[in-house]
């Protein structure tokens, strides 16, 4: 009995499908072309700092799902660190990320989908939020499965494109021109957006087998293949013959083409598309894990606690869905779009990744990676003040709302008596 509940649980290699397309995400698509017009032959030194950084940060909450684990992830580390409403507050920080952000990602496939399907993006957007949704209703291990293979296919088709142009359609790289602080310092800030979504691997840590050995494995696993995905990307970038590109801006597609050839835009609507799905199925789940851990604790409320045959928390996995489909109504009715979408989703993860990180400080015995939490502390910081006032100001709400009410009943009663 107890070996066939292992066997149901997630592996190194599992967990690390889980982990490679979403961190790579659809940043890997938009970025490195981004970054290479902005910081030009610099880019590829700001991807090299990022990724050094993003090993410390995925080390980090590798670390903290370890020694906390459970459906809950960082949020207990939260807890131990700076008490239960700390912890509360940035749980509602990600659940608020993954009631925007999600729907983005699924913008963002329909968007790569509309040359081959003329159809608005909210209608393309739906059936794979329909498919994403029976997805996460599966066990965990059929999850992790799926994310392996299209994980493995956009990670091989995306190295194989890019080390393909660096070997046989390259130019020689021209020097270096003399550093310029801003512009390095404005692609480290577009870079740093790929380092979310970390944090949330804890929330699988009690779906793992044996994580003390399992995660550490996944975490460095999944980390060198991201370095080496993007480095590779990025060096194409910056390196990729002029006459393939024919004066206009790069894109990803390029990269590609001289593999793929007339079937490139076929090709890249796939692999955004499985980029799309990964990181749905990691985000959506991870949260829906940690919306039934706290209704258990009776924050939510106790219909969400239940979980399914196959140990999947079904009734927060469909609510999550429906507010989803709610979401891209608004957007197919012009309520919103997918950039304010973004922008409040960022700002919440951000906000949750930052208090992660200084719990860390507190609780992390290895002094090299409390040094590395207290800079990611710093970076992060920054990088929240330059999300929109709009975004800050419910951020910062939120936070006076959900603590300062305590004190003011504790207040309120000590006049009464």
């Amino acid at each position: 009995m107890v070996e066939s509940t292992q066997n149901k649980k997630l592996g190194p290699f599992l967990l690390s499908g889980l982990m490679i397309g979403p961190i790579l995400g659809s940043g890997i698509i938009i970025l490195p072309p981004l970054v290479y017009q902005v910081a030009g032959n610099q880019a590829l030194a700001a991807w090299m700092l990022i990724v050094g950084l993003s090993f410390f940060f995925a080390v980090i909450f590798g670390r903290l799902s370890i020694i906390f684990p459970g459906d809950a992830g960082v949020a207990r580390a939260i807890e131990e660190a700076f008490g239960s409403r700390v912890k509360k507050l940035t749980s509602l920080y990600l659940i608020g990320a993954v009631l925007f952000g999600p729907v983005a990602v699924l913008l963002t496939a329909a968007k790569y989908l509309q040359p081959l399907y003329s159809m608005p993006a909210p209608l393309l957007a739906l059936p794979i939020l329909l498919l994403c949704t029976v997805l996460l209703l599966r066990q965990v291990t059929s999850i992790g499965k799926i994310s392996f293979i299209l994980s493995t296919l956009v990670a091989t088709t995306l190295f194989a494109g890019a080390a393909a142009v660096l070997l046989f359609h390259s130019h020689p790289g021209s020097a270096l021109p003399p550093f310029s602080g801003p512009q390095f310092g404005y692609g480290l800030l577009l870079l740093f957006w790929t380092m979310v979504g970390w944090e949330v691997v804890g929330n699988y840590s009690g779906d793992v087998r044996d994580p003390e050995t399992s995660i550490p494995r996944a975490v460095i696993f999944s980390v060198c293949i991201m370095a080496l995905v993007s480095l590779t990307v990025a060096a194409a970038v910056q390196m990729i013959d002029p006459q393939l590109i024919t004066g206009r801006a790069i894109t990803i597609t390029d990269l590609i083409r001289p593999l793929a050839g007339a079937g490139s835009d076929i090709i890249m609507a796939v692999l955004v598309t499985s980029l799309c799905i990964t990181s749905y199925l990691l985000f959506t789940g991870g949260v829906a894990r940690l919306i039934s851990s706290l209704s258990g604790e009776g924050f939510l409320p106790v219909f969400l606690t239940a979980k399914s045959e196959t140990s999947a928390p079904a009734p927060a996995i469909l609510v999550l869905a429906s507010f989803h489909l709610v979401v891209l109504a608004g957007v197919y009715f012009q309520f919103t779009d997918i950039e304010r979408l973004v922008a409040l989703a960022d700002g919440f993860f951000i906000a949750n990744a930052l208090i992660g990180i200084l719990s860390a400080t507190r609780l992390l015995q290895s002094r090299i990676l409390r040094i590395a939490a207290r800079l990611l502390a710093l970076i992060f910081s920054g990088i929240l003040l330059n999300a929109g006032a709009v975004v800050i100001a419910i951020i910062l709400l939120m936070a006076i709302g959900f603590l300062l009410r305590p004190m003011c009943l504790v207040n309120r009663r000590r006049r009464i008596h």
